[in-house]
């Protein structure tokens, strides 16, 4: 199983170069120097992003569940505080006191956790988005192209009834483009089999 998997992985390596080798051939008989990539559609179509972004959700799921738990304690306590004590007693006022910062205890909790987060989900899309941009780097120098210009919504078909999709078409910088420019699906093999690979390699270990 693992041997299969490093070949797939090499195929698809192998696939990958050949065809960036032909574009590459085609883009300098045509003297090209712009290209296009649509980044929402890589990102919708990534092999792993969402798999890690649904797994730090989960874990936030989790993290709220524990918080509720710890805030329904705290709230407990001042229910059992009332019942307890008599309000404005030297008792009264330690006890709550000391429920009291418990609670500031707890928000300050809940804010260090989201940030915790937040960088998480941050570290996620930064590094898909430098792997994007490192395979960019890569074949625009192979294809000698000077520039590469992001697109967006170049796969959907837009619905004229829907606003979201009419504003995003009315965003749109460029209104044409050769086929030949678009480097998404190159991107986008190029994500898949450096996944693949290093699956294959951890297999292997």
């Amino acid at each position: 199983m693992r041997v299969l998997s490093l070949v797939v992985a090499l195929i698809l390596g192998m696939l990958a170069q050949a065809a960036m080798a032909q574009e590459a051939q085609q883009a300098k008989a045509g003297g090209l120097t712009v290209a296009v990539v649509d980044v929402g559609y890589i990102l919708q179509n990534h092999p792993t992003m969402k798999a890690d972004i649904e797994a730090i959700e989960t874990q936030m799921k989790n993290a709220d569940a524990e918080m509720t738990r710890k805030r329904d304690a705290i709230l407990k306590q001042m229910d059992q505080l009332r019942e307890k004590y008599v309000e404005g007693t030297p008792e009264y006022e330690q006890e709550e006191k000391r429920i009291a910062e418990l609670d500031t205890q707890f928000r300050l909790e809940v804010v260090r956790m989201r940030k915790e987060f937040d960088k998480a989900q941050s570290k996620v899309l930064y590094g898909v988005y430098n792997d994007i941009k490192k395979l960019v780097d890569y074949v625009s120098k192979q294809m000698g192209i000077q520039m590469v210009v992001r697109v967006a919504g170049t796969r959907e078909e837009i619905d004229p009834d829907k606003p979201d999709n009419v504003q995003m078409l009315m965003g749109q910088n460029v209104l044409y483009y050769d086929g030949r420019v678009d480097l998404t699906d190159w991107v986008l093999n190029a994500l898949k089999a450096n996944v693949a690979q290093k699956s294959g390699a951890a297999a292997n270990r």
